[in-house]
């Protein structure tokens, strides 16, 4: 029996229980209310949680070792799904500067700190447990990491963009007197950070590290948009319903079908380097922005019609932002690798075992996450201070014994706090001192599918990240180039191999290609690339159990010794062996 079957039948009876169709003439008036916006939001943040898993099982750049078919629909489904919460983001933020008093003047501290504070928490998570996991780190790269300037979350890109225009909302409707001036900026602000998204290169470090940044952002000027004129769309739409439904029910699947296919054939993000890389991106990105707005168009006629809701829609709706947070943890930890710098923890390869090992720690993950993150605002912000207060006032709800126990139970608080503050900083040294004996090797070594990397001596480790770790040498006695150890081999297609015979059947651009074995075993196909640089390039194919990574040296006659880079390339890929 195929279990994955059964899976999307429980899916199914998950999004679809407790539903409610109307009669004929009859209209779910609630369909974009804050209960039914959650509901969708929850059952989109299920999807994205699968679209992350079908990313780590079976979409086509992963080793073909690993790859296991049964979520292949969810493969590219991560930019609408992403649009969902970006539309409603923008609609809900509408409707409460309409209906909440002096809602922006708590704007900042109410709606953007705690996102900021989610933000970080799950960075402080997530560093923590990369160190656990085994990689290797240094002081610098793991204060990176804290200051959140590079991601050790990397879907928490979500976040960081979303606190963005949050705050592009706040001034726009602060400062503008006319609401759709306000509106109108929200737009330039979209377009100008689009641009700028277009601009920079793929990366591993820094924000704005991919086209998932910006491919549907347009989603959440078009939700302020339309909360300012729903009842207008809403009448419109109501005017042949069942036409307007198919059509945007069939636009949806032709959109993404054409879009997918020019992203993927014709324009494309992966132009780095080329005077195409600006304009072919801007243009995939608007045809993945009109996928999008379809989409939006079709999932809320829907809802016009059918009520969604359950206990299980509503509470994943009530923490989507906990669980986006969360989730990415353990799909890591149970994949063939995690985040591609260390071994699992437990690699589940059977894909219905893998979906519920992941889903039911996620759950507990997120309420273990939200009770530390509501904590954490409530010590931050000062919550928790003002409920405290409002219990001790004349006339508030709490008897005279609650009061004595409130206030018991402050004292006790403020002790312990006390105490943890006397405590943090010896502690965080401790960390800090632990962190530099145990959690980076003075080497160098890096260790990639099983195999440790150690290069010569006198090379520094200069920057490092999920993709790429690069070492320059620092004496004076030779003149070598920089050494790169490159995880994700790409070529000129995206595609990576499985071993080195693949390697030197399809290298096209290696010249003088052979294989070699290294003394400890370890198979490599080596030859100098001329494809991508004005000088050789001395490349080390090295096959580890699951794939290849390459090492790289451009022997520039200017600056290096050609003499001096072979002699460290041979040297480096003798030294490589197993773990």
């Amino acid at each position: 029996m195929d279990w994955m079957y059964l899976f999307y039948f429980a899916l199914a009876a998950l999004i679809f229980f407790g539903a409610k169709c109307c009669a004929r003439g009859e209209w779910n008036e609630e369909f974009t209310s804050l209960k039914q916006t959650k509901i969708l939001q929850g059952i989109t943040a299920l999807g994205i949680a699968l679209h992350h898993m079908a990313q780590k099982t079976c979409a086509p750049w992963i080793p073909s070792t690993v790859r296991v078919h049964g979520l292949d629909f969810f493969v590219g489904i991560g930019f609408p799904a992403v649009a969902v919460f970006l539309f409603c983001s923008g609609l809900g933020l509408y409707r409460s500067l309409h209906t909440k008093p002096d809602y922006l003047k708590h704007f900042i501290r109410r709606r953007v700190l705690p996102v900021v504070i989610a933000y970080y928490l799950s960075e402080f998570i997530y560093t923590a447990v990369r160190m656990m996991m085994g990689e290797r780190m240094n002081l610098t790269k793991i204060l990176w990491y804290l200051s959140g300037l590079h991601m050790a979350n990397t879907n928490a890109w979500y976040v960081i963009a979303i606190t963005f225009f949050y705050l592009i909302f706040w001034a726009a409707f602060r400062f503008c007197k006319r609401e759709g001036f306000a509106i109108f900026w929200v737009f330039v602000f979209t377009v100008a950070y689009t641009v700028l998204g277009a601009f920079i290169d793929h990366q591993n470090d820094w924000w704005m590290r991919g086209e998932w940044w910006y491919n549907s952002i347009i989603l959440f000027p078009i939700g302020l948009l339309f909360g300012r004129y729903e009842k207008q769309v809403t009448r419109f739409f109501r005017k042949g319903y069942w036409v307007w439904l198919i059509f945007f029910f069939a636009g949806t699947i032709l959109l993404y079908i054409q879009s997918d296919y020019l992203v993927d054939n014709r324009w494309g993000y992966y132009w780095e380097g080329t005077r195409m890389k600006v304009p072919y991106s801007l243009l995939s990105a608007g045809c993945q922005w009109l996928v999008c707005i379809v989409f939006i168009a079709f999932c809320f006629l829907l809802m016009m019609k059918v009520r969604f809701g359950n206990k299980a829609l509503a509470w994943l709706g009530s923490v989507t932002l906990e669980f986006y947070l969360v989730h990415g943890l353990f799909v890591e930890l149970f994949g063939y690798g995690f985040l591609d710098v260390a071994k699992s923890l437990y690699y589940i390869r059977k894909v219905p075992l893998y979906i519920a090992a992941v889903l039911i720690c996620s759950a507990i993950g997120t309420l273990l996450f939200r009770w530390l993150w509501k904590t954490a605002v409530a010590l931050l912000t000062g919550e928790r201070k003002k409920k405290q207060a409002h219990n001790k006032e004349p006339g508030s709800s709490g008897t005279p014994e609650r009061i004595l126990k409130l206030q018991k139970g402050e004292t006790i608080a403020a002790k312990a706090l006390r105490i943890i503050r006397w405590l943090i900083w010896p502690a965080l040294l401790l960390a800090v001192a632990v962190i530099m004996l145990t959690g980076f090797r003075k080497d160098g070594s890096q260790t990639v599918g099983g195999l440790i990397v150690t290069p010569p001596a006198g090379f520094s480790q200069t920057s490092t990240s999920t993709r790429q770790v690069i070492w320059k040498y620092t004496l004076d006695d030779r003149k070598p180039g920089v050494l790169i150890l490159d995880r994700e081999i790409r070529g000129d297609q995206g595609q990576r191999f499985t071993d080195v015979d693949q390697v030197l059947e399809e290298c096209y651009w290696l010249r003088d290609s052979e294989l070699y074995v290294n003394p400890q075993g370890i198979r490599m196909a080596r030859g100098f690339s001329i494809e991508f640089s004005d000088y050789p390039e001395r490349r080390y194919y090295v096959e580890t159990d699951s794939a290849v990574f390459v090492l790289c040296m451009i022997e520039d006659d200017r600056y290096f010794s050609p003499a001096d880079c072979e002699e460290v390339m041979l040297q480096t890929a003798d030294s490589i062996r197993r773990k």
